[in-house]
């Protein structure tokens, strides 16, 4: 609300705040990879889990601007995709550990992040639709 008050757009605003929550948590699980230190592998999982924040003023602020009417149904069909985005991704961690390296699940999530960015900033808009 901030950045929109200050004159930016909304869909530049909510285009912003979903890169930093996509390409923060990319950046951190690459450094997993490099760290021996636990203390600092904890650190990285955090700094990972705390710029996923933004996507709370990105994504999930997004329903509310694109169809005001319908944001429950959007949010809900949103979490929906999630979720199961949640359960295969278990079972496609389970068969590449046994097959691979935890690097290479990193390495997996880092892959969607960065294809959820391009998408995102192709895509997103911050206008009402419905």
């Amino acid at each position: 609300d901030t950045l929109v008050s200050k004159g930016f757009s909304v869909t530049r605003v909510r285009k912003i705040m979903q890169t930093i929550g996509f390409l923060g948590p990319a950046f951190f699980l690459t450094q997993l990879s490099h760290i021996n230190s636990p203390a600092m592998a904890v650190l990285c999982m955090a700094c990972s889990q705390g710029t996923d924040a933004f996507s709370q003023s990105g994504l999930y602020s997004n329903h509310q601007d694109i169809a005001p009417r319908y944001s429950g149904v959007l949010l809900g069909l949103s979490n929906t995709a999630g979720v199961l985005a949640g359960v295969f991704g278990t079972a496609s961690t389970g068969y590449i550990l046994q097959h691979g390296s935890r690097d290479d699940v990193f390495k997996v999530s880092v892959g969607l992040y960065l294809v959820g960015t391009v998408v995102w900033n192709l895509f997103s808009t911050g206008e009402k639709v419905i």
